[in-house]
């Protein structure tokens, strides 16, 4: 029987993730590495999520909050991006004697690939000008304990699908493989 992982696209691509000190993501790039190496040694199959802030905003985008992205417009590229791996999983998932889908893995503060934990804030508007106001929207800036959006619309398209797949951050991941 095959077992498979859906994962975040970051945890395969770092490249993708918003430029930042590489020491800040030290602890990250570990847990990320000790589930790389579970992966290969269970034999695990990978699928990779999309990263919509890539494709929509780029490399060189500013780090965004889940607040900015609560438009339609974000939401709908996320559905139209997330479309592939849905029918990808529907097939695995149409033969449970072959295929065991372990679950998508997330990745924690991000605010589309955030769980159980995400990044929201009053950003927004020109950057430049008033001092005050741009550290007021800096402080804005918090965590969340809910959903990024892209993992928010999975959830809602597994449940209309009917599909019984967790979604888990790093080290649930890494302890669902080793037990």
């Amino acid at each position: 029987m095959k077992k498979l992982l859906i994962v975040s696209h970051c945890i395969l691509n770092t490249a993708s993730k918003v430029a930042m000190d590489e020491k800040d993501l030290e602890q990250e790039y570990k847990m990320k590495n000790r589930l790389m190496q579970r992966v290969i040694e269970k034999d695990i199959q990978l699928i990779q999520l999309p990263c919509p802030e890539f494709r929509i905003y780029g490399s060189r985008r500013w780090g965004h909050v889940k607040t900015q992205f609560i438009h339609p417009h974000f939401r709908n590229e996320c559905k139209r991006m997330l479309e592939p791996v849905l029918l990808q999983l529907e097939e695995y998932l149409a033969y449970p004697d072959e295929f065991i889908v372990l679950g998508v893995v997330s990745v924690e503060g991000s605010p589309s690939c955030g769980y159980h934990l995400t990044c929201v804030g009053e950003w927004g508007g020109e950057l430049a000008g008033d001092a005050a106001k741009l550290s007021e929207t800096i402080a804005s800036c918090r965590s969340a304990g809910e959903p990024g959006i892209l993992m928010q619309i999975l959830e809602e398209e597994f449940r209309d699908r009917s599909f019984d797949v967790p979604i888990v951050t790093v080290e649930e991941a890494i302890r669902m493989i080793d037990s």
